[in-house]
């Protein structure tokens, strides 16, 4: 590597660094064109590089909450600025965890503590994984429970939650009214939350306020993806791994992830154990971003079809920007125009692309297609019942499309010989006696939601 020896080149440089948002020079692009995580965040100051561990304690070296606690904003590393509680709340150090006590009572009754300032930082992928226990909770659900949150705190540190214009993302572990259960909500205006959980569990909180959407491996060792301005969390019990919550908005968008704080809300009766806390710097890996979306089939259905039944593509072909393609899952709404099963017509449905987990679609590329709507259902009048794999069955596949049908089929001397109400079980020709003669037989179909009884004639021809 070459060195550089002019210093007014060097302060130039560094100038340039300071007033741009996203250099490629430092966060280099993939073949997909998603950047990488480090470089210079969304406040122009340099961010950790991948691997960076801006804080991690584990409680283990004391039970003095003195040991943990730094006046020296930001320049003491994996201490907090702030560890502390009021009213009939505490803080200890029990059995080498952090364990904060909410007591109930009136008044202020918080606990909290904080990191204003992460050396090394802002984050620019942030990874927040820690251990909590939830226990003694007695007061029903709290919605607004024990919250963590990420962001960029001003002025000194206080026992107070800080407000939405300080934060970027926030998680909460919140006690249900099953005591030692616990969900976790994130967001503020719009919320997401997770299935209950019990037990000590490992919560892993993925941050993504780089600038652009990431792909990077999950602790499940699967790939995945978050976009711009969200986060993913996942719940760790043992080997189990879930994901808890996926791509849940920031609070406030660009925020920069300065520090990290904890505060409980007053006035309720719960303990949380909190342990091996961490926040680093996440690797990004690739991440296919689909670039189109193949085209689906129109389909037309009969009468009276009710919109879940419509046999619209359940899956199609996405190509990503690197010339890939593999299927996904669609799912399917009537456009602004609606769908009515009852007039017939032909109708423009919307397909909104699912993508596979470690893909993203940023570009928010959707699909249409018709659904067509006739006035009579389709009877099949003959089948050739010769094991050749062809028409070896006589199958009315409209019948599919109603909830509820019945099928039935006699021979000349009025003798039933099928009889189903499965529209996906078919008459294979056979009489009574198991044999397959040639011929006109007469049938019955009945159909409920149309009022329809159908009498005809189908022939067996071998």
């Amino acid at each position: 590597m070459k060195s550089i020896k002019n210093i007014s080149f060097i302060i130039s440089a560094l100038v340039m660094l300071q007033g741009c948002k996203h250099d490629e020079s430092l966060n280099p692009q993939n073949e997909d064109g998603i950047v990488k995580s480090g470089g210079i965040d969304q406040g122009g100051n340099i961010s950790g590089a991948a691997g960076t561990i801006y804080f991690s304690q584990d409680f283990n070296s004391s039970t003095a909450i003195a040991t943990y606690l730094t006046t020296a904003t930001g320049t003491v590393a994996n201490k907090f600025n702030l560890l502390s509680a009021n009213g009939n709340a505490t803080v200890d150090i029990v059995n080498n965890k952090l364990q904060i006590v909410k007591n109930g009572g009136s008044g202020i009754n918080r606990a909290g503590f904080q990191r204003t300032t992460l050396p090394s930082g802002p984050a620019n992928f942030l990874k927040y994984s820690m251990e909590v226990t939830v226990t003694g909770n007695t007061e029903g659900a709290i919605d607004n429970g024990f919250q963590f949150t990420v962001g960029d705190y001003p002025g000194s540190p206080v026992v107070a939650a800080p407000g939405d214009g300080a934060i970027h993302s926030i998680l909460r572990v919140n006690p249900t009214a099953n005591v030692g259960e616990f969900q976790i909500v994130t967001g503020s205006s719009t919320q997401q939350t997770s299935p209950v959980y019990s037990g000590t569990k490992t919560i892993i909180w993925y941050i993504n306020n780089s600038g652009e959407p990431l792909g990077y491996v999950g602790p499940d060792g699967q790939p995945a993806s978050v976009m711009d301005d969200h986060a993913d969390v996942y719940v760790v019990s043992g080997t189990n791994v879930t994901i808890a919550i996926d791509e849940a908005p920031a609070v406030t968008a660009a925020k920069n992830l300065r520090g990290f704080k904890f505060a409980s809300n007053p006035n309720w009766v719960a303990t949380l154990d909190v342990d091996n806390i961490e926040l680093k710097e996440e690797a990004s890996i690739p991440v296919p971003v689909i670039a189109s979306v193949a085209a689906p089939t129109p389909v037309t259905v009969p009468q009276k079809t009710n919109f879940d039944l419509r046999p619209l593509a359940k899956q199609l072909e996405v190509t990503y920007k690197n010339g890939t393609k593999e299927m996904v899952q669609v799912s399917w709404a009537p456009s602004a125009a609606g769908y009515n099963q009852y007039l017939l017509g032909t109708y423009t449905v919307l397909g909104t692309i699912i993508p596979n987990r470690g893909t993203i679609n940023p570009d928010n590329l959707s699909v249409t297609t018709t659904v067509t709507v006739k006035n009579d259902i389709k009877i099949v009048n003959a089948f050739t019942p010769n094991n050749d794999g062809k028409n070896d069955t006589w199958i009315n596949p409209d019948l599919k499309y109603y909830r509820v049908s019945s099928v039935e089929v006699f021979d000349r001397d009025g003798v039933r010989l099928f009889y189903s109400t499965d529209p996906n079980v078919g008459w294979d020709g056979r009489n009574q006696h198991g044999q397959i003669i040639a011929g006109p037989y007469s049938y019955v179909i009945k159909v409920p939601d149309l009022s329809m009884e159908k009498k005809g004639v189908v022939t067996v021809i071998k």
